[in-house]
């Protein structure tokens, strides 16, 4: 009780603020309070949730948000404060002037940078069929800096802040939705949907299916007519399902996102869950009626993120999700980068905030070092597939071991995607479970990458020589269908010291030789048996990883 009344206390003091407080200051440029859309269509009857979002903002310490809506068409069910927010119960909804009230204050006082926030989440259901409108009239917003005001008082600092355009959307009657498969409605219904020489109804409902423009309730109803079937379907209504199913699938599995602010997104829990839940179950169902394909089986839920790159290095672009219990941006390393297209593509495990941001971190032992692996060090370290050997020292010239080799090559190309089923047996008697390169080197093994010794080591921790490095990564490219199998004769102009080069490393060194993945140590060498550092080893793989694109 005390607590909530030292809220309310703090939450007044931020009202008064707002009223009184005369220390006016402009937030972020563009910054702004905006609603979004629904993420999909509406019907009489449905609830639905907008979101209220803070654009823009350094320091968004407290908000009061007054807003109007249709009230003929909807009424307020719930207000609930985002992400690290509390409204602390304050909000009123004038339901007779179809006014909404919130104010919202951050739960702590020292608040982490961000170009877009959630302050709420508004519930509304939608009471008639009509076009309706919700739209923010007035924004006060202030910063958690403590000021003197004009007055001589302690004050906080108040913001200046944008207003976000009106949205408008159609509230449909019920009657407007497709009727259920098997409804009996339409001409030629009857109730023996789905049985073996039949091919009317499913085919009628397939038409219904497809006309429906919201991806959610086509599958829905999708998966409605699938719960109908009381016997495997015909041939010919199989192909037709089959076909229908997977473009269902397909504009099911793409995720709509709220954009909410510069290259920010946001996924939206409850549209997550429904459609993974959607897909997961029409799967089940198609496999239980034999028709599943490989092309509906290897569907999942994903998401494109456009980016502006503004100046910014495409090389050192990334897309991170917030983690509100750490209060961190994580690095998300699935997503693919379409450069060309400025967007990254995802799949979609988790809602939450997602961000494509640029990553610069400088070392203080690189500068002196050769501008192209000064480079490659900075690109792999954004795209986080190396690291310092501490905070702030990269160690250049320290060699790299056969475990750090591993992990470099599996990041870099992303190589844990390719591994189905894994496998329980540790490949290496001396690569034990809870090292920190386990995984990596399983990978590595499972592939086919790596074979290991003779006596069944792997000799993690011993330095990698350069023609060990190049048939490593050879060999992964070759997985990938980068490079063709087979031996390759040197060609042209071959290391002057070509004959050390072990046979089993031959074919690998000429093909990257000949791809200028390689090029040598200087006076045509390529010293095969000496051990490669950590600056050189960097130029490598991210010729590699390019090639890899």
């Amino acid at each position: 009780m005390k607590k909530m009344m030292f809220a309310l206390c703090l939450m007044l003091l931020i009202l008064t603020s707002f009223n009184f407080g005369s220390m006016d200051t402009k937030a972020a440029e563009g910054s702004r309070v905006a609603l979004s859309k629904p993420s999909s269509s509406v019907h009489v009857g449905d609830t639905f949730k907008l979101q209220v979002s803070g654009e823009n903002f350094n320091d968004l310490f407290g908000v009061e948000v007054s807003l109007t809506y249709d009230l003929k068409a909807l009424q307020v069910l719930e207000v609930k404060a985002g992400d690290g927010y509390d409204t602390f119960g304050a909000y009123k909804d004038d339901a007779n002037e179809g006014k909404l009230y919130i104010p919202v204050m951050r739960k702590q006082l020292q608040g982490i940078p961000q170009a877009s926030v959630r302050l709420a989440e508004i519930t509304f259901k939608a009471l008639q069929g009509k076009q309706a409108a919700v739209e923010i009239q007035h924004v006060k917003a202030v910063s958690s800096e403590r000021v003197v005001n004009e007055q001589g008082y302690k004050d906080l600092k108040v913001l200046t802040s944008g207003v976000g355009e009106a949205i408008t959307f159609t509230i449909s009657k019920k009657d407007d939705r497709d009727p259920p498969p098997g409804s009996g409605s339409g001409s030629g219904s009857g109730t023996t949907s789905g049985q073996t020489g039949s091919s009317k109804e499913p085919v009628w409902n397939m038409d219904a299916i497809l006309k429906e423009k919201d991806p959610v309730r086509a599958a829905e109803m999708l998966q409605t007519l699938l719960n109908g079937l009381k016997s495997e379907p015909a041939s010919a209504d199989k192909e037709m399902m089959q076909k229908a199913a997977l473009s269902i699938l397909e504009k099911l599995s793409s995720i709509s996102m709220n954009k909410e602010g510069v290259d920010t997104y946001v996924i939206a829990p409850e549209d997550l869950s429904k459609r993974k839940t959607l897909l997961e179950d029409i799967k089940l169902s198609l496999s239980q009626w034999k028709m599943n394909t490989a092309e509906i089986n290897k569907i999942e839920l994903n998401a494109l993120l456009e980016y502006t790159l503004g100046g910014r290095d495409v090389n050192k672009l990334g897309v991170y999700r917030y983690n509100t219990a750490t209060a961190a941006w994580e690095y998300i390393r699935e997503a693919l980068h379409q450069e060309q297209a400025s967007k990254f593509g995802l799949v979609v495990k988790q809602a939450g905030t997602y961000r494509v941001m640029e990553y610069t971190k400088s070392y203080e032992d690189i500068s002196g070092i050769y501008p192209e692996a000064r480079y490659a060090i900075e690109v792999l370290t954004a795209k986080h597939i190396v690291q310092g050997t501490s905070e702030t020292l990269f160690s250049p010239s320290k060699a790299v071991n056969r475990a750090e080799l591993s992990s470099m090559i599996v990041k870099a190309l992303s190589l844990d995607r390719l591994i189905t089923d894994r496998t329980e047996e540790a490949a290496y008697s001396d690569v034990r479970k809870g090292e920190w390169y386990y995984e990596d080197v399983e990978i590595m093994h499972q592939l086919q990458i790596t074979k290991g010794y003779d006596d069944g080591t792997f000799k993690p921790n011993e330095p990698v020589t350069r023609e060990q490095m190049v048939v490593m990564m050879m060999n992964a490219l070759q997985i990938l269908g980068q490079v063709q199998a087979g031996n390759e004769q040197a060609s042209g102009n071959a290391f002057a010291d070509q004959n050390a080069i072990s046979s089993w490393a031959k074919s690998s060194v000429n093909k990257a030789k000949e791809m200028k993945i390689i090029s040598g140590t200087g006076q045509n060498l390529f010293m095969p048996k000496q051990s490669s550092n950590r600056a050189d080893t960097a130029v490598l793989i991210w010729k590699m990883h390019q090639h890899a694109k």
